[in-house]
């Protein structure tokens, strides 16, 4: 069994399944890669805070119910929980050092990028001239704000989270003699 998946199937599983995966589906996606994952886990993981909740969503004819979906973005959580728990992080260290701001952070630019999807659409109904051109300019300026927010907040998550990377002592030592004094 290995601890995680690779970089290049994360991205791989992303590409697939853009619109989401059902928990079967990340239950799947993680055992056929030889990756020890269950629903149990996913429960545990999204009960702490630590992956997205699903979303509902209807299937299409009379009586046909709806099923949860998790968005594409719990995989690659999912995946960085289990690397850190490889490095022998408990799930309450991870909750608070690595992942304290992820989903506020992913639901920011999820937010954006929703209202600027909104004001586009309103924006090519307008007709053409000078006032269209101005506000397109506006939506530009939002654009480039937006990014720059974005930006910002993630550059001071990275400085108030260790680095995710990092390796943990095994067996309770000191990591490096600096960490001595």
């Amino acid at each position: 069994m290995t601890v995680a998946l690779s970089e290049a199937q994360v991205r791989e599983i992303e590409a697939a399944n853009a619109d989401g995966l059902s928990s079967q589906e990340l239950v799947r996606v993680f055992s056929e890669r030889r990756v020890r994952f269950s629903e149990a886990n996913l429960r545990r993981y999204v009960q702490l805070g630590l992956v997205p909740r699903s979303h509902r969503i209807g299937s299409k004819g009379k009586h046909q119910g709806s099923r949860g979906v998790y968005p594409v973005r719990a995989v690659r959580r999912i995946n960085l929980i289990k690397k850190l728990m490889g490095e022998r992080y408990t799930l309450e260290e991870i909750q608070s050092k690595f992942l304290a701001f992820q989903d506020d952070i992913e639901n920011l630019e999820e937010a954006s990028n929703k209202l600027v999807d909104a004001f586009e659409g309103r924006l090519v109904e307008q007709p053409a001239g000078p006032r269209r051109e101005r506000l397109f300019s506006e939506l530009e300026a939002i654009k480039r704000a937006a990014s720059e927010l974005l930006g910002a907040v993630q550059r001071l998550e990275k400085l108030l989270t260790p680095a995710a990377g990092v390796r943990r002592p095994r067996g309770g030592g000191v990591a490096d003699p600096t960490e001595l004094l």
